[in-house]
């Protein structure tokens, strides 16, 4: 596949991008065929294969966006990786943080993408030329807002003057190719621009495993509600176009909410043919060791689940709660007294991998988008109908009378219990200006309450990346 194998760091990669691949490259991209196979290579590249290990890029952008949140509680005491992203050290060396692989691993799926791009000519009008366009512009939107999530400041702090991540939006190489940190606004900018651009070009009919226009408008709501503002301030323009997006998939989309048993059953099921996914990102053809951290077959001799729902979480689940069904027994050896295990990822029995898609996008999300931005707006009636299909659905009682901030603490609760270990656990309070707290121990790791405007929010840059690149400013 076209340069997927670039594995170098971000400065590196750009410098090896090597001019004597021209030929290859006029050939790759002489047939419209040839746009379409390097994109699905791109889609390799995020399901796992960006990072050359086992624990590979997808496994990390889950681990990342969880490891920060308070619905999982440590067992393992050890110093590692792990903990150090969990106990919000945030490390810059590549032994104590998986910063270096994320980071440089987001970089090779941008250069992937950007050489796609820049062989799609000006006026281009085939078909499949476009489409392949758009699922690149589409999954650059995906990476560059996974990357400012990490490592830029909430949108609402200051976005013009904080520091997001590099732009990168085209295939420059050399050793004098070396791009400053683009504004968060500017970074949240070109997202929104890729998205709008992908929206309308996204014409073919492919399964809910590629993008699709439904699932640049499910982005688009996402990104605008994380520029709406916080409880106290809310941004009216950014949460009208969050909710319009929203309103967007559920009315024309044609996906639906899977109700009861079907429900219940959500998570050992395949995302191809379910309806309920927007985006997911499939790994049948690769290995994820993601559930290695959160479950383990009971089995004879296994251990593994060091990454547990929290009390916390626990807590917030009424006993009639259909969402109790994502939670099984799991023992893990040595401790005891930590038996509850999240099976969104459960691992097969014949094989060390899961097999399990990374839901990014569904239905359920939609709903509660448009819910807090719905609120945001004081258009209570509307907020509370939303949230009040997302309790029905998990078998809870319709609430009545809430309103203000009340309403958006219901929200923000349906959030963290529908959407738990799914990648949104700490961004949901840091970008409504909460703080994070943790009122349970874990491991060797303390109770904490980390203020959205604490540094130690955001990741620090490797430190292989500020000593090549001279204008690169540390977090």
């Amino acid at each position: 596949m076209l340069v997927a194998g670039l594995t170098s760091s971000c400065n590196k990669q750009l410098d090896e991008l090597r001019p004597h691949n021209v030929i290859f490259e006029d050939i790759q991209f002489e047939r419209p065929e040839g746009y379409s196979k390097a994109v699905v290579g791109a889609y390799n590249l995020v399901a796992g294969g960006a990072v050359a290990s086992s624990f590979n890029y997808n496994d990390m952008l889950i681990f990342l966006s969880e490891a920060k949140g308070n619905t999982i509680r440590a067992l393992d005491a050890e110093v590692n990786k792990n903990t150090d992203v969990f106990d919000y050290i945030n490390s810059s060396t590549k032994d104590r943080s998986h910063s270096y692989e994320f980071w440089r691993g987001s970089y090779t799926v941008l250069l992937h993408l950007n050489k796609i791009l820049g062989h799609v000519k000006t006026g281009e009008t085939n078909p499949e030329i476009l489409q392949a366009k758009a699922e690149a512009l589409f999954l650059r939107a995906y990476v560059y807002f996974n990357l400012v999530r990490l490592y830029g400041k909430p949108y609402y702090q200051s976005p013009s003057e904080s520091l997001g991540v590099m732009l990168v939006l085209d295939d420059k190489n050399g050793p004098e190719f070396a791009p400053k940190r683009a504004s968060v606004q500017q970074v949240y900018a070109q997202i929104l621009n890729d998205l709008e651009t992908a929206a309308p070009l996204l014409a073919q009919k492919k399964s809910n495993s590629y993008g699709s226009k439904y699932a640049a408008y499910a982005l688009l709501s996402r990104v605008y509600l994380y520029m709406g503002g916080t409880v106290d301030n809310p941004v009216a323009s950014a949460n009208q176009k969050a909710a319009e997006y929203a309103d967007k998939v559920i009315k024309e989309g044609g996906y639906q909410l899977l109700q009861d048993q079907a429900y219940v059953d959500y998570y050992k099921t395949n995302n191809i043919n379910n309806k309920e996914d927007i985006f997911a990102v499939n790994i049948d053809y690769s290995q994820g060791l993601i559930s290695n951290y959160f479950a383990m077959p009971v089995q004879i001799g296994y251990t593994g689940g060091l990454y547990r729902p929290s009390p916390y979480l626990l807590s917030l689940l009424e006993t009639n709660d259909k969402r109790n069904s994502f939670y099984i027994n799991n023992l893990t050896p040595g401790y005891p007294d930590d038996t509850r295990a999240v099976s969104k990822y459960m691992i097969r029995y014949l094989s060390l991998y899961t097999f399990s898609p990374f839901r990014y996008l569904r239905l359920a999300e939609m709903y509660l988008n448009r819910a807090e931005a719905y609120a945001k707006l004081n258009n209570a009636a509307s907020a509370l109908n939303d949230v009040n299909i997302i309790r029905r659905r998990a078998g809870l009682v319709a609430l009545s009378g809430l309103e203000g901030k009340a309403l958006l603490t219901e929200i923000l609760k349906q959030r963290k219990l529908e959407l738990a270990f799914e990648g949104h656990a700490s961004y949901d309070e840091f970008r409504n200006g909460l703080p994070m707290t943790r009122n349970y121990k874990s491991g060797s790791s303390a109770e904490l309450n980390i203020s959205p405007t604490d540094k130690k929010v955001i990741m620090q840059i490797p430190e292989e990346e500020i000593t090549a690149n001279p204008n690169l400013v540390q977090n």
